[in-house]
């Protein structure tokens, strides 16, 4: 087991990382070019065909910084998905806006085109897409809803890293605002950091205003605080002209994400093998139902969710399937985040539209086993594989 995590340890890690930090204990952070915030920024953009990327140390943070930008009001109101991690909701929330929560499509686990169009107002500023599990939201569709009522479209891309619909669209590059996550989990991290990504110049200069404590000499393209030394010592010298926070990535993060962005298909390609070797075995299993994926859409495993339907297989429920797919040598297997509107905190502050009925997401909560995918090698591959077989010939689902 030493070894093996050990393996795990040094595959997460193989590119560039070590060779980024050593740069910096050697020099400081006085670059001679571009910092690695910048680096990565560019690499970034570059990747998702988008013209300015910023640096934030965590996708919650991006998500905050996201609906800042849009001036939410008092009564402006943002569509979220329901079944989606209570972050969607509360950065809404804290942005001045009300989270109005929107059912989820019983098929692909996502936003729910139909009910968006029930639950559109005049109140109604933006649209949250969260491209869940590695999935991706009809993202034409969306941008065809938005641009007909004149909202804004954010995509919370945290699991769909280089994602792309059935149309080619990469995830991040259709919505007016993407925001991504380079958490421990993901499938780029730098242990902890985000990102966010725009084509719109005027939401960049914001977005980078609100992340670094609302500097007045900030623009959409860098995060340089260029003043000249005069300045700097004036004490008549006026630093802010918007209130900002400190959400800015440190430059060892992003050492280690620049690193991990170079190699990033060869992440995403190992989630989606394992993935595509478990979907293998629950080919025609009418109780064990994967997420479902448009054809040509390219999806990024993140993690595999599959749909435990009602049956009346003696013994087989959600708890049940998990403790014995453990007992054959499975990693495991997670739960769906609670609805956000279910949440104790939600509750307590009254945040968003309590009322708003969203069925099949309640429902769907409680079906879904979300399986791991970041497995280092074919063989740790191999015993999720096994593990599922046994499991599936011990319950006789099929």
């Amino acid at each position: 087991m030493k070894n093996l995590e050990n393996k795990k340890k040094f595959w997460r890690f193989s590119g560039n990382e070590e060779k980024y930090i050593n740069e910096i204990f050697k020099r400081g952070f006085k670059f001679k070019n571009k910092s690695f915030s910048e680096r990565l920024e560019n690499k970034f953009s570059d990747l998702h065909n988008v013209k300015y990327s910023i640096c934030i140390n965590s996708c919650t943070s991006a998500l905050h910084v996201a609906f800042l930008a849009l001036e939410l009001k008092k009564n402006d109101e943002v569509l979220v998905p329901a079944l989606t991690p209570i972050m969607c909701g509360t950065s809404i929330h804290l942005a001045g806006g009300t989270p109005v929560y929107v059912d989820v499509n019983p098929s692909t686990f996502l936003i729910d085109i139909e009910d968006i169009k029930k639950k559109i107002t005049k109140k109604t500023k933006a649209v949250l897409a969260v491209h869940m599990y590695g999935g991706v939201c009809n993202l034409k569709k969306l941008k065809k809803i938005c641009k007909m009522y004149k909202l804004f479209l954010i995509e919370d891309c945290a699991e769909s890293m280089i994602a792309r619909d059935e149309n080619n669209l990469i995830t991040g590059s259709v919505g007016d605002i993407g925001c991504w996550s380079f958490q421990s989990a993901k499938q780029l991290t730098c242990g902890d950091g985000g990102i966010l990504t725009t084509n719109n110049a005027t939401l960049a200069k914001k977005m980078r205003k609100f992340s670094n404590l609302g500097f007045k000499v900030l623009n959409a393209k860098s995060n340089k605080i260029v003043v000249t030394k005069d300045q700097r010592q004036n004490p008549n010298y006026k630093r802010f002209d918007e209130i900002g926070f400190n959400y800015r990535m440190n430059e060892f993060s992003a050492a280690i994400a620049l690193a991990q962005c170079e190699k990033v298909k060869f992440f995403v390609n190992k989630r989606r093998k394992a993935a595509l070797s478990l979907i293998n075995i629950l080919k025609n299993n009418k109780y064990l139902i994967p997420q479902k994926i448009s054809n040509n859409t390219y999806s990024t495993y993140y993690t595999l969710a599959v749909k435990l339907v009602k049956n009346n297989i003696k013994k087989l429920n959600w708890f049940s399937f998990r403790k014995k797919f453990m007992e054959f040598g499975g990693d495991g297997i997670y739960a769906a985040s609670r609805l956000i509107h279910q949440e104790p905190a939600v509750k307590k502050y009254k945040i968003g539209k309590m009322s708003n009925k969203t069925p099949i997401a309640k429902k769907l909560q409680k079906q879904l086993l979300l399986f791991t995918t970041n497995q280092s090698n074919q063989r740790e591959i191999n015993v999720q594989t096994k593990a599922l077989k046994k499991t599936i010939n011990f319950f006789k689902i099929v």
